[in-house]
């Protein structure tokens, strides 16, 4: 998608400003609950996932900043339906905050009945990161490049497959874009999870997969499979010699996935400054900053209002992309 609004790099408030601004927000905070009980940072997901690890980096470093406790709490089930639901039914007075994906946005596209909006139930406050992802083959598929590939899926329609984590993924839905702009047929099989997958599509079960770009390149310089190009338009930072898949071909082809720091709707804009603030420190720090470069995160912080932007984006995007791919909620 068109990601033109991507935030720039940079403090939301300049440091004189700032110190005030979080200063309020503490105060209002402190009104608003007595100024007891810990922070709660929910997890929709397992321990050990990409926003599990995010909150546990951000946590001990908010809570230095606030001088108040913070927890994680993992909630996963549901394709993130429980943590959220949990998060929408919070009180907005600054306990409860989430990590969320963007594939999050994409949740009323796949079932019917959800107990919240993923747009109106809750509150932006900063991005976290972005995550670059790449389309990859198994060695046996005869192709070396997404003009070979197109052309292959063509000559083969219904005989090749691509593995995801599960319906409704990020993984999934970039797959089912790539299948929808090349005019192509790919079998979709899906598993509970990247571990199996990446097992099956290593082992010549499956034949293609999305994965992230910085697990895909040592595999690939392994022998063990074939990077085909980066889903992001511009080239990746550190692995600047693989092609993108918009460079070979596929126009606007334009995909990452991302985290992101929400609350429940309804909090003060105090308490939304003020988080948005400590928590870009936070992201600042060169600890948080080097563990999520290992984990292929790039940080990109942004105001309120830009994630916001960015959410409904996504949100239209996919909706788009699910339309055409005739996927129905269940």
């Amino acid at each position: 998608m068109n990601h033109s609004f991507y935030p720039k790099r940079r403090r939301l408030l300049a440091a004189a400003g700032g110190g005030l601004l979080l200063g309020t927000a503490l105060t209002g905070f402190a009104q608003s609950t007595g100024g007891s009980g810990p922070i709660k940072i929910i997890v929709p997901f397992s321990p050990g996932t990409t926003p599990d690890l995010m909150a546990r980096l951000l946590d001990p470093k908010l809570a230095r900043r606030l001088g108040k406790p913070v927890i994680v709490d993992n909630k996963p089930g549901a394709s993130g339906i429980l943590g959220m639901d949990a998060v929408a039914k919070a009180a907005p007075d600054g306990h409860t905050l989430m990590i969320g994906t963007s594939t999050a946005l994409t949740i009323p596209y796949f079932y019917k009945k959800i107990p919240f909006d993923v747009i109106q139930s809750f509150q932006p406050i900063t991005m976290v990161g972005r995550t670059n992802f790449a389309l990859v083959a198994h060695s046996s598929v005869p192709v070396a490049n997404a003009r070979e590939l197109v052309a292959y899926l063509k000559k083969n329609p219904d005989k090749v497959t691509y593995g995801s984590p599960g319906k409704g993924t990020f993984h999934h839905l970039v797959m089912e874009q790539f299948a929808a702009q090349t005019a192509t047929t790919i079998t979709h099989v899906p598993y509970k999870g990247s571990a199996g997958m990446f097992t099956d599509l290593v082992g010549g079960h499956v034949d293609l997969a999305i994965m992230p770009l910085h697990v895909a390149a040592p595999l690939e310089s392994a022998g063990k499979l074939k990077i085909i190009g980066a889903t992001r338009a511009e080239r990746d930072r550190s692995h600047p010699k693989i092609v993108t898949l918009q460079e070979a071909g596929i126009a606007a082809f334009n995909n990452d996935a991302w985290y992101a720091v929400w609350g429940p709707k309804g909090m003060s804009k105090e308490l939304v400054t003020g988080y948005a603030t400590a928590l870009q420190e936070a992201l600042g720090n060169d600890e948080v900053k080097a563990k999520l470069d290992q984990q292929g995160v790039s940080i990109t912080p942004s105001t309120p209002e830009e994630l916001n932007k960015i959410a409904r984006a996504e949100y239209e995007h996919w909706g788009r992309i699910i339309k055409a791919a005739n996927i129905q909620p269940e």
